[in-house]
């Protein structure tokens, strides 16, 4: 069984390629694949963010209310989760969907519709992301990458859980390269 851990930016396009990627390889290899999207929050990840949409650089306000929504986006991602891994991650690829394909705003209104969407409970859901325990589950993930070596999203962790002595770290993760290392092994 292959475990993968992708850590992600929640709002980049390319992650969001990459999380298709790793559904596409799931669906495709003759093994069981247990994988996880884990949101990196650093400085890398709002400045990338900030080139993806346009946004200046040098501007703080900018910089903060870029800061300050991937943040949330992650919480209501950990939140999420709560009510099960297929729901957190279908609420997060339907997030993603909204802000980066549709270019929509976040909002309110756009976190009740999309939880709508991904069937989570509402009430339980609002709770929860602004929750202890979804700060919690925030900071283990970023301590994980920090474990890991991980400083960039669109990276992935894969562990062989019948070779556990070591797992491969993906620089730029995409479906060829998860395919070649697996079938190198």
């Amino acid at each position: 069984m292959l475990e993968i851990h992708l850590f992600i930016n929640p709002l980049g396009m390319r992650c969001f390629r990459c999380e298709n990627d790793v559904l596409r390889v799931d669906h495709e290899l003759n093994t069981k694949i247990n994988y996880q999207f884990v949101p990196l929050f650093n400085m890398q990840t709002i400045t990338d963010t900030m080139r993806l949409y346009g946004l200046s650089s040098c501007d703080l306000k900018v910089r903060q209310h870029v800061a300050d929504t991937i943040f949330q986006v992650i919480l209501d991602y950990k939140a999420a989760l709560f009510q099960g891994r297929k729901r957190g991650r279908c609420y997060l690829l339907r997030l993603q969907d909204a802000m980066v394909r549709g270019q929509a705003d976040y909002s309110q209104q756009l976190v009740e519709q999309v939880a709508q969407q991904a069937k989570l409970d509402l009430e339980m859901f609002m709770e929860d992301r602004r929750s202890k325990l979804a700060h919690q589950a925030f900071q283990e993930d970023q301590q994980m990458a920090a474990e890991l070596g991980v400083t960039q999203t669109a990276t992935a962790v894969v562990f062989d859980t019948d070779q556990t002595d070591y797992g491969y770290l993906i620089a730029d993760f995409d479906y060829e390269t998860l395919i070649q290392a697996f079938r190198e092994n």
